[in-house]
């Protein structure tokens, strides 16, 4: 019999709130280190390695783009519909460029940590994907 208390792994709706929130989809943590890094951020808990292959960044520009294009669309169709019937095309569509500029920057963060949570729920993790340190029971109990 083991002295350590076994620690059920987060469910998967918890693994997609903790990745929609920026958090590690594996502990929970918040702010991972070094969203903006390009090389693969890894979370300064359990070690994660945000992405986990080659590649693995597409997902999350799929994301981004598709959350940055609906945001457009829906900006772009209440602009024109609360400016009839005189639409000003030029300063919607400098507005609108501004606007998506900013929330894909803004976004790209969280769609990274989203993409891993949604990646972590097809693909469970394999031995030594985290630091073998780490102990399950830091998970993030206040989170969902």
């Amino acid at each position: 019999m083991s002295a350590t208390p076994s620690v059920n792994p987060p469910s998967k709706l918890k693994r997609f709130f903790w990745g929609a929130t920026g958090r590690c989809a594996v502990c929970g943590k918040f702010r991972i280190t070094a969203p903006w890094k390009l090389d693969g951020p890894r979370c300064s808990r359990c070690d994660f390695a945000i992405e986990r292959k080659e590649g693995h960044f597409i997902g999350a520009v799929g994301i981004n783009t598709i959350v940055t294009f609906g945001a457009m669309l829906i900006v772009m169709v209440a602009s024109v519909a609360l400016t009839q019937p005189d639409i000003p095309v030029g300063r919607l569509l400098i507005g609108n460029a501004i606007f998506v500029i900013a929330l894909s920057a803004a976004f790209f963060p969280i769609s990274k940590t989203l993409w891993s949570a949604i990646d972590l729920v097809m693909i469970p993790l394999e031995p030594g994907e985290v630091d073998p340190r780490f102990d399950p029971s830091e998970y993030d109990a206040d989170a969902v």
